[in-house]
């Protein structure tokens, strides 16, 4: 009784701390939060807890030890690298090991036969049917390792000479974020349209710049966003299945381990004790698996949201940190001329939706054309402009 207790806490901490974790580095920098607890672990998990290690190091070891590791972020970070490409194939082909080696020759019909979902589909629509399982695994990870290499090594839609005329005139300044008249770009000696940026990373102009993303060692811009979210929704859908899969798999080999074992008098958080005992003590690799995907799919899922939301409100990563220093400047506008006081709770709260939905600044983005325009642009590659300033 008292020992089992402990067990749905630690689990329900685990999960809460996890929902905090995706929370914060998904919207920890933003205007709401970048105070709060959220925003410094957002800045924490994000680089801070590398400073304070090169900062114990330099305090141990020296100013030299501090600087080696600077050398060493500079180049991992600062420049284009393959390591997070590796990792990611590691982690990949990893995991389809497991699942390949050892769930799914020991998956047998009976152990999908507890789901709802096995009583309403025929076998072959049932995913976690073995013989579906067996084809779907490899189809996943064959086009997941495709989409990897188009985000990885497609043009994320590069300024040059020879389309910068004919972008300037596609992307055009709204006089908020972005001014009327095209900036220059010292490095690349180009005139810049409107929603372009300089990667620092990569050293070049980026059409319609999101983010450089790490693990494909790349920038998502104009030419590759639309790789990069099939990318991230196959990759959902992957660790997802691999984490349903397996857990179904030690499932069966508990119930058929302890069948009969008399376990009915025991409370449920008792019973989930034994059961992961027994999952760990037996099974740890599985078990490390399910782990490590669950954790793969939840954030996988929050971030494939994140940007699907952005997608049909056209929006960009780049273009909400721009909407964030504006809001910011205009807030203290308001403080400076008196504005802003005696706000009732429904004002705070419909704030807090428009800003949690991005709803105040969908309503102010002059690039919006509706979500199935919007779309358009990204799947289709046809930019129209519907001015309304």
């Amino acid at each position: 009784g008292g020992n089992g207790l402990g067990l749905p806490a630690f689990l329900a901490a685990y999960f809460i701390f996890m929902l905090v974790v995706v929370v914060a580095v998904l919207f920890g920098e933003h205007d709401r939060l970048v105070s709060t607890p959220f925003g410094m672990l957002h800045r924490f998990l994000l680089g801070g807890w590398y400073d304070l290690v090169v900062h114990a190091s330099q305090k141990i070891m020296g100013k030299t030890c501090g600087a080696g590791l600077r050398a060493v972020e500079e180049e991992a970070c600062g420049r284009p690298n393959p390591l997070l490409q590796f990792l990611y194939l590691g982690l990949v082909l990893g995991g389809f090991h497991v699942a390949n080696v050892y769930v799914l020759p020991d998956l047998v019909a009976e152990d999908t036969g507890a789901l709802a979902l096995a009583s309403v589909l025929p076998e072959t629509a049932n995913p976690f049917h073995p013989e579906t399982a067996s084809w779907a695994l490899p189809s996943l990870v064959s086009i997941g390792l495709l989409l990897f290499c188009m985000a990885s090594f497609g043009d994320p839609g590069v300024l040059t000479e020879a389309n910068c005329a004919v972008k300037r005139k596609e992307y055009v300044g709204d006089g908020v974020v972005f001014p009327v008249d095209d900036k220059h770009c010292r490095t690349c000696a180009l005139r810049r349209p409107a929603r372009s940026k300089h990667c620092s990373v990569c050293g070049r102009c980026v059409l319609r710049f999101d983010h450089h993303c790490p693990w494909v060692n790349n920038c998502v811009g104009e030419r590759n966003l639309m790789s990069f979210l099939a990318f991230l929704l196959v990759h959902f859908a992957l660790c997802a299945f691999v984490c349903s899969i397996t857990a179904l798999h030690l499932g069966a080999r508990f119930s058929a381990t302890h069948s009969g074992a008399g376990y009915g008098g025991l409370s449920a958080s008792a019973r989930a004790l034994v059961w992961l005992h027994f999952c760990f003590a037996r099974h740890p690799i599985e078990s490390v698996c399910v782990v490590m995907t669950g954790v793969l799919a939840l954030m996988l899922g929050a971030f494939f949201a994140y940007h699907a939301r952005l997608a049909c409100l056209n929006l960009t990563t780049n273009e909400m940190f721009k909407w964030e220093q504006v809001e910011r400047w205009e807030e203290e506008e308001k403080k400076n001329i008196g504005g802003g006081g005696g706000r009732t709770w429904a004002g705070c709260a419909s704030d807090a939706w428009d800003s949690a939905t991005f709803r105040g600044r969908a309503r102010r983005n002059m690039y919006d054309v509706g979500c199935a325009g919007n779309l358009a642009e990204i799947f289709l590659g046809r930019p129209k402009r519907r001015g309304r300033r």
